[in-house]
């Protein structure tokens, strides 16, 4: 029993490591923080929300994207967590401009660390896959 035991290939519990995933989230991220670096740059008078219609759409494909990727990879539920978690934020960011038509200060620094700590949970969680 012991020698079939040994011979027995390791169980695998989450997905390999996938240096394209860490990159693609590092992308994302970057992405976001820019966004939020450009909308806090503008006087909270500018911050209307015509003028940021064209980044949502386009950072929501990205994040989006990233959520397909890491469905996509088997054994990768808590990835495709964090990044459904973040395309959510996203959304609930999104549309609370739009329907406000006006974004304070305080919300979007606190939206972006919101954002940031999300990434960042994504990012180590990839890296992690590293030593498994």
């Amino acid at each position: 029993m012991a020698a079939l035991l040994c011979g027995c290939s390791t169980v695998k519990f989450v997905a390999d490591y996938d240096s394209a995933t860490l990159d693609k989230t590092l992308d994302a991220a970057k992405e976001v923080d820019l966004f939020y670096g450009k909308l806090l740059e503008a006087p909270e008078t500018s911050r209307a929300y015509a003028k940021y219609a064209d980044p949502y759409v386009t950072i929501e494909v990205d994040l989006r994207a990233l959520v397909s990727r890491n469905k996509s990879r088997t054994l990768n539920d808590e990835s495709t967590t964090i990044s459904s978690n973040i395309v959510k934020l996203w959304d609930a960011c999104w549309a609370a401009h739009k329907a406000n038509n006006a974004y304070k200060s305080g919300m979007a620094k606190l939206d972006r660390d919101n954002f940031s700590e999300q990434f960042q949970s994504a990012e180590q969680d990839e890296i992690a896959k590293q030593s498994k």
